[in-house]
């Protein structure tokens, strides 16, 4: 092969492997119950020190306060993040954690929900127990004249254009559930 060639190959591998690490970690916008149902566990936890175990990994203690859903009985007293630009940095202090599991470990980076658990509504709080109900509808994003249809079975529209601000925080305030007939829709459960 001519030195010409394997410099352009060289050249497009790299442009090539640059796209994907950059594409690795963009997160779509997604409402706090899709990352509910989505994710294999979803804990309350208090983050303790940083401990750094397996090569790639960051291991963070925590003592679980409460569990939402969770695959298994086990007690998780550690959490992994990657060591890329897709992984986290915690602080001391309680989080709500969502993420999966990948190999026996629990594995939580940037795109999966992880907030101070102080700065979550109370709302959202008091949905953490109800969100499980949802998962059987989708919540998809939509655009323009899109979404305006009302009912469409098994799914709820959420609105993500520029001029939706308000549409996602009405949406945060509410959750996709089933109702008669299959149709999924927008609801506001009382909660106490």
């Amino acid at each position: 092969m001519s030195a010409a060639v394997t410099l352009a190959l060289l050249c497009f591998f790299s442009v090539a492997l640059n796209e994907q690490v950059s594409e690795g970690c963009r997160c779509i916008q997604r409402h706090p119950q899709q990352h509910f149902c989505a994710s294999d566990i979803v804990i309350r936890a208090k983050v303790g020190k940083v401990n750094k175990t397996l090569p790639g990994l960051t291991a963070f203690k925590i003592q679980t306060i409460e569990t939402f859903k969770q695959l298994d009985k086990k007690i998780i007293q550690v959490i992994y993040t990657s060591q890329t630009s897709c992984g986290i940095n915690l602080a001391n202090g309680e989080y709500l954690l969502s993420g999966h599991v990948e190999d026996g470990r629990v594995v939580v980076n940037l795109c999966d929900r992880v907030e101070r658990w102080d700065s979550i509504s109370s709302v959202q709080k008091q949905y953490l127990s109800m969100y499980k109900r949802g998962c059987v509808c989708e919540i998809s994003p939509c655009t323009g004249a899109s979404c305006l249809v009302k009912r469409l079975q098994k799914k709820c529209l959420m609105r993500v254009d520029d001029s939706s601000s308000l549409d996602y925080q009405v949406a945060l305030q509410s959750m996709c559930l089933p109702g008669r007939g299959g149709f999924c829709s927008w609801q506001k459960p009382l909660v106490k």
